[in-house]
Parts: structure tokens; sequence; C-alpha cells
């Protein structure tokens, strides 16, 4: 397995600092922020992309997924068609970009609707964009992972095999988060075993604890456990950058390195 921080995991430092300092600390890789603000992120400009390949190819740090997290402004379950338009939008030059990057991964906030529906009424909403965006992500080479955050209708496993099992893509798989299994009351354990070959990309945090180990969730089970259902791919920390982001990130990587190795 190998093993990536976010950049807001650090901080969000500059791009040359964030990758200066993701090889510095050791990680393998950095996912990239997409934010609401998304007409200014480097990401989703063709120049600034390409500086952004030749700090990874000097740093030795990849950039294996890209994080839509502008979603939690402009979701694909909008009713009003102004937001949706601009989810599309977004997805679509995510999608170039990832490709441009070489990243396989996107990770897909399952966020809800812009209005009270039903939960029954946003997945289906969310099928139907994800159908929409899969034949992209397959003449890219990416895959776009349905994330179980909070508030939205993908909170549990249940939750996201009813949506990859309803898009029906092999460029369609989930984004499992473990510390957030944990916040909504579900055991990541289960879960894990549960998708086992829906899973394309994993986020490592705690619960209820700052740094690794510190709180509830009892990742080297986790770890084990992805190992057993046969995961053998990117473990991204989604940890608090604390006051001193390259302490806590030193700390993280060498607790999550033992436990992988």
């Amino acid at each position: 397995m190998k093993i990536g921080i976010r950049n807001g995991s650090i901080g969000f430092p500059e791009m040359a600092d964030l990758f200066e300092q993701a090889a510095e600390i050791g990680f393998d890789g950095v996912e990239l922020d997409i934010r609401a603000d998304y007409e200014n992120e480097p990401v989703l400009s063709a120049d600034e992309r390409a500086q952004i390949k030749q700090l990874s190819q000097e740093s030795g740090v990849d950039v294996p997924s890209l994080c839509v997290g502008a979603f939690w402004q402009y979701s694909p379950a909008a009713g009003d068609e102004t937001l949706l338009r601009t989810a599309r939008e977004i997805l679509s030059a995510s999608i170039e970009a990832a490709a441009d990057l070489g990243a396989r991964w996107i990770l897909v906030p399952v966020t809800p609707a812009d209005t009270e529906i039903s939960h029954e009424e946003c997945q289906e909403r969310w099928i139907r964009e994800m159908q929409t965006a899969a034949p992209l992500a397959q003449a890219a080479g990416v895959v776009l992972c349905l994330e179980n955050v909070g508030r939205g209708c993908g909170k549990s496993a249940q939750d996201l095999r009813a949506l990859v099992e309803g898009v029906d893509s092999d460029h369609v798989l989930t984004y499992y988060d473990v510390g957030n299994a944990c916040a909504f009351g579900n055991d990541p354990v289960a879960e894990i075993k549960d998708l086992a070959e829906l899973i394309g990309v994993v986020h490592i945090k705690d619960h209820e604890g700052q740094l690794l180990g510190e709180g509830i969730v009892d990742i080297p089970q986790c770890v084990k456990t992805l190992r057993e259902v046969g995961y053998d791919g990117w473990l991204i920390l989604e940890t608090p950058a604390t006051d001193d982001p390259l302490q806590a990130g030193n700390y993280n990587l060498q607790y999550l390195r033992e436990i992988v190795d």
C-alpha cells in the first residue's frame, strides 16, 4: 500500500512548498482539493498543472487523486439548474485535470441537494449524474470514487453500494473514509468487508482524536481487513493539520507505516 496526504492536512501551502514538505516527511503522494472557488484552483489551470507535474517529478511525490470539494457548494444532487450545470462543468474539468496529471482517482463527496428531498430522490439524482459522467471518466482513464460523507445520501456502506451498483460502471467506485464511518456510528471493519471490491481509495483519519491512534478508530484492524478483502491501493491521510503540520504529518505517517509494513 502507498500512503499519501491531502493538501489541506498540510495546511494548504503553496504548491512548491506542498511537494517539498510531503517529500521531506516521506509521503508517496498528495491529494489535491478543488474547492468552492474552483475558477482559481491551480489544478484546473493547464499552465499551473504543468508546474504541478514538474514539482511532482522533481520531488518524487505522486498525485494519485483529486478531491472535488466544490461539490459542497455545487452538488450533483442540486435541483437548481444553474447549480447543477456548474457541478457538471466542475466534474468535467476535474476529469480532464486528473487525466493530465496522471491521477487515477477522483474523490466525489456524496453531497446533499440544495432543497429538502427524500433519501431515495437524492440517490436517484446522484445515480443519474454519475451515469452521465462515467463515460467521460472512462475515456480519460480515471475512476470516480463516491465518498461516505455526512448530510448527503451516502453515509453508509449500504448507501455507497446502492449508488455504485445503480450507476453500473467500472469507472465509478467508492472512496471509503474510516473516520467518517465512526463519526456516523458505523463499524468501518464491517463496512470494508461489505464494500470489498467496490473500494477504489481509502481515507485514513481518527475520530475523537487529532493524531492517528488517539481516537476510537481501530486503524490496525481496518488496514488488516482491507488486506483481507484484497485491497492494496492508496491510503490517503485526511488528518487535521494542527498548529504544526510537519510534526503532525511525521507522526501520522510513522504511525501508519508501522501498521502497513
